[in-house]
């Protein structure tokens, strides 16, 4: 049954009205949380999913904060165009597929689409995983096979491959008996081969627990990884043998119960996992934070994020931070890549005449005369204009950079700017001759 969409705003600093529900967080004063994303929902198991360049979130829905086993009795479609308003989209009812209306047992899910069509991918507990299909990724959905696609076990990821015939395949299952993977059929509702199990080798995998479940898996620059929890292991080849690398961060829930998701949006790269708010009690809710590949193909979750800026979340900034990380970006133009480490952070490069770098939703407080940022401009002539609202929009100020006669420009630069007042998009503009390169670490914004 379609459920009326309902608007989810939230901002730091930003009062508005909520057409749902409202979050009031103590972090220096009062203002509006942004993780976690849904505040009081019981949002769990986080997969989203990007359609038609708009955000979907298909997650499990933990009944009452006063639960002490699971109580699940449907999946729900949350969607947003910006991060950071999510509207209630459809809630998936078990009757609507072969599990029946009075189950309580809507375990993990995931989606996809194919040839016009969306699927979605649920979970009957542990007894096994069905598959429901739509015209439109917010549903409504309905069985397509009424039986299960694979059984038993649960907990499916599906992976769209990159490879000329976009292959697509299911993986599942827990540490116990296995995680397994199966070649979808073109239909998406039918598998191609029989299911394989996967063969995990390194120490995070052998001390995970045997319940351990909840995988995700994704590829990047022609290696699958392959998640739990907070650890993870890599493959050439979908099938595996997969070696541990381990955690993609730590704190912030990050541990064995981190049930989530990797997505990628406008160029930049996010980690969403959900946690569980009181030992003992089966609710949970779901965080977001920035994510990254270091250098040597490593995942690294910002949690250094989350520790500075947990209840702005992100897609919005302040101008008061002591200063914004480049690598936090909101959307970038072609071209711009980040390199790092965790132990020493990143900057954005490949940065050149024409680039530009998006951060959304700055909010600007007091006063903001001076623009200052850390750089290294390896070669050229040019200058980093600051600009608000669109790439076309008013300039606020330029930052001239010449190192024609220097091997390199490396350290601070800065520009006189006009005040800016209210939450405003902010372009960084870099303009410069054909040796124009520059390398940006972070930004900030004084008086």
């Amino acid at each position: 049954m379609k459920v009326p969409s309902i608007a989810f705003k939230i901002r730091e600093l930003r009062f508005r009205a909520f057409s749902f529900l409202f979050v009031i967080c103590l972090f220096g004063g009062i203002s509006f949380g942004q993780n976690p994303i849904l505040r009081d929902m019981g949002v769990s198991d986080p997969h989203i999913r990007v359609f038609n360049d708009r955000l979907y979130l298909y997650s499990g829905h933990d009944s009452s904060p006063d639960d002490k086993t699971w109580i699940m009795k449907d999946w729900r479609i949350f969607s947003s165009t910006n991060l950071l308003d999510w509207t209630l989209e459809e809630t998936i009812s078990p009757k609507d597929n072969y599990m029946g209306d009075s189950s309580s047992d809507c375990w993990a899910g995931d989606a996809a689409t194919r040839n016009g069509k969306y699927y979605f991918y649920f979970s009957d507990r542990r007894r096994g995983i069905g598959v429901m299909e739509s015209y439109s990724p917010a549903g409504p959905f309905k069985d397509a096979i009424n039986k299960p696609l694979v059984s038993p076990l649960h907990d499916p990821t599906i992976l769209i491959d990159d490879d000329i015939n976009k292959t697509p395949y299911i993986l599942y299952g827990e540490k116990s008996d296995s995680y397994f993977i199966a070649r979808l059929n073109d239909d998406m509702i039918s598998i191609a081969e029989s299911p394989k199990p996967i063969s995990i080798k390194g120490e995070e995998w052998e001390k995970a627990p045997n319940w351990m479940d909840k995988n995700y898996l994704f590829k990047h620059n022609n290696t699958y990884y392959l998640s739990w929890g907070r650890d993870y292991a890599v493959s050439k080849n979908i099938y595996g043998p997969y070696y541990c690398v381990g955690a993609v961060g730590n704190g912030h829930h990050l541990n064995e119960f981190a049930h989530g998701s990797f997505f990628w949006w406008k160029g930049q790269y996010y980690h969403i996992w959900c946690y569980y708010i009181r030992p003992g009690y089966k609710y949970r809710e779901s965080i977001i934070t920035y994510c990254h590949f270091d250098n040597n193909g490593n995942i690294v979750t910002d949690t250094d994020f989350l520790d500075k800026h947990f209840y702005t979340g992100v897609g919005q900034y302040n101008s008061s931070w002591h200063k914004i990380e480049a690598e936090w970006y909101y959307e970038i133009s072609s071209g711009i890549k980040k390199k790092g480490s965790r132990e020493n952070g990143f900057v954005l490069t490949g940065i050149k005449n024409g680039s530009w770098i998006k951060f959304a939703n700055v909010n600007f407080e007091g006063i903001n005369e001076k623009f200052v940022s850390s750089i290294n401009c390896t070669g050229g002539k040019g200058t980093i204009e600051i600009i608000v609202d669109s790439l076309s929009g008013p300039h606020s100020g330029a930052v001239s950079i010449n190192v024609a006669n220097k091997s390199a420009l490396h350290g601070i630069v800065s520009c006189k700017i006009e005040n800016i007042k209210g939450v405003k998009d902010i372009y960084l503009k870099f303009i410069g001759d054909e040796n124009y390169k520059m390398e940006i670490d972070y930004f900030k914004f004084c008086n």
